[in-house]
């Protein structure tokens, strides 16, 4: 979508992304291969894009479901073992999107684990490492 051209929308392929982002604007060059027959586009123009893709499959947990040990930047999941039992497991994550963080190690495929109740299990976890 270019402001200029009425925000007119364009489809258009990605020829080129910089790999340096301006930290005074917070933004990125990337060069497209536009249909351009009227000269309309000129360069340097500013657009607003929306880039879409395939999508991957990829494993994911919600957001909820993480914890924190000690307020590090350890992110760890409670994997269901039985039906009152649960072990809390170190995992590497992805950033947040959506509401779900990418699995990149330390979680299977098939696994449970716990969703909304897992700020209660870890809170109930330190609890009896204080003794309480």
């Amino acid at each position: 979508m270019i402001p200029a051209l009425r925000n007119q929308d364009i489809v258009g392929v990605i020829a080129h992304v910089d790999s340096i982002v301006n930290p005074q604007t917070r933004t990125i060059v990337v060069r497209m291969e536009l249909p351009n027959h009227d000269g309309q586009i000129k360069s340097g123009m500013l657009a607003t894009m929306l880039i879409e893709s395939k999508p991957i499959d990829k494993l994911v947990v919600p957001g909820s479901a993480v914890v924190r040990e000690d307020n590090h930047d350890h992110d760890h999941v409670f994997v269901k073992l039985d039906d009152e039992l649960y072990r809390m497991v170190p995992v590497k994550l992805g950033p947040e999107g959506k509401g779900c963080r990418p699995v990149i190690s330390g979680l299977k495929e098939g696994q449970e684990i716990a969703v909304h109740v897992a700020y209660h299990l870890n809170t109930e976890r330190k609890r009896q490492l204080r003794g309480g």
